[in-house]
């Protein structure tokens, strides 16, 4: 029984090791690595007869999500891959779960690469919807439970989906041996990071050249604006962002993506020493000790109904309430979640007009997502 015991740990632990060994970081390569500036989770080399991609896992980064190889359709596999999913590129039809990767693509110039989508009730793109009214673009339903029967049907390239920690797979598609490409963009902590992730939807839609050009010009701008707030000589405004909702109020962490933004557009964010990277809930109280005496306060709302300082009233002690700096973006009139995680200069330049509103007449004329707050 010792013996038993004894030798059933041993093929565990060799188990467990070669699984490690599979999922870790490489070191070396044969191939020579392109260069990504911002992007912490994303490393592609240029190999023989193909492209070698590293996606690391944003919940543990000492280990990989996945490896892809990228191999043009039109050649055979190369007898040296490694080891990782082949995925035959460009890709002429494919399954989008989520719609900010629907507007991409459409900027790319390979709309007429997506075959299926999900969510539609949540797409904003006009082209995006009017091509799957006509047929042409499948609905697969929710990204949670879509309809497997129809990704058959339709034969995709590659299924492009979010992934989520401890989600323990993908359900039923991980069994129809369609590459799935895991589009952990959203999981980077830099503006900038998750916008250059566009580089590697170029090269699965055979779009290189203009993914390139597109995050050049993001970059250029973005630099330019975090340039000029930073030479600004007057103070930094508090920053209080956000709603209560239902007793909780939900707070983008110091470390976050959007307080990156605030930063570079010149606010002085009030939970900007929290480390958490994420969006937590705070109860009302904490964020009221903090907020009531801040200069400016954004809101993002999703309801179809714009909201007024009517709306607000209980918060009518509030310093940013009292001297009219409220300002919200509607997320129902706006293509606010469809554009900024690859345009997040869009973005960034509705924060500087609205911190720096002193230096211009009428705001709303010069914002694109956010709007002053009407009475």
């Amino acid at each position: 029984m010792k013996k038993n015991t004894a030798f059933l740990i041993l093929v565990s632990l060799i188990l467990l090791l070669a699984g490690c060994h599979r999922n870790k970081i490489s070191e070396t390569h044969e191939g020579k690595e392109i260069r990504f500036d911002y992007a912490k989770l994303i490393r592609v080399w240029e190999c023989d007869g193909f492209k070698k991609m590293e996606i690391r896992n944003p919940w543990d980064t000492t280990c990989l999500l996945q490896t892809y190889l990228l191999v043009d359709k039109t050649k055979e596999i190369p007898a040296n891959c490694p080891d990782g999913v082949v995925v035959r590129v460009p890709l002429e039809k494919s399954a989008v779960f989520t719609t900010v990767h629907c507007s991409l693509i459409e900027e790319l110039g390979a709309v007429n690469s997506i075959s299926g989508i999900c969510e539609l009730e949540y797409i904003t793109n006009p082209n995006i919807i009017s091509l799957t009214q006509s047929g042409k673009i499948v609905d697969f339903g929710s990204s949670m439970s879509p309809d497997i029967e129809k990704i058959i049907t339709v034969s995709p390239d590659a299924i492009l989906l979010s992934p989520f920690n401890n989600s323990g797979g993908h359900g039923g598609l991980d069994k129809l041996g369609i590459p799935i490409v895991e589009c952990a963009d959203y999981m980077e902590s830099d503006p900038l990071g998750r916008a250059e992730w566009i580089k590697l939807y170029g090269m699965l839609f055979g779009k290189e050249s203009e993914a390139d050009s597109i995050f050049s010009k993001v970059t250029e701008t973005y630099t330019q604006i975090e340039k000029e707030a930073q030479q600004e000589t007057g103070s930094h405004p508090s920053l209080l962002y956000g709603l209560d909702n239902g007793g909780s109020w939900f707070i983008p962490g110091g470390k976050s993506y959007m307080a990156k933004m605030f930063a570079s557009a010149g606010a002085n964010y009030i939970f900007g020493e929290t480390t958490h990277s994420g969006a937590e809930p705070f109860a009302f109280e904490t964020v009221y000790d903090k907020g009531c005496n801040a200069d400016i306060w954004l809101i993002l709302g999703t309801e179809v109904a714009d909201k007024t300082y009517k709306d607000l009233q209980r918060f009518s002690n509030f310093k940013s309430y009292k001297e009219k700096r409220v300002y919200a973006c509607n997320t129902t009139k706006t293509s606010f979640f469809d554009e900024i995680p690859f345009h997040p200069e869009r973005l960034l330049k509705d924060l500087y007009v609205i911190f720096h509103s002193e230096k211009y007449g009428d705001v709303n004329e010069y914002l694109h997502y956010y709007r002053k707050l009407a009475e």
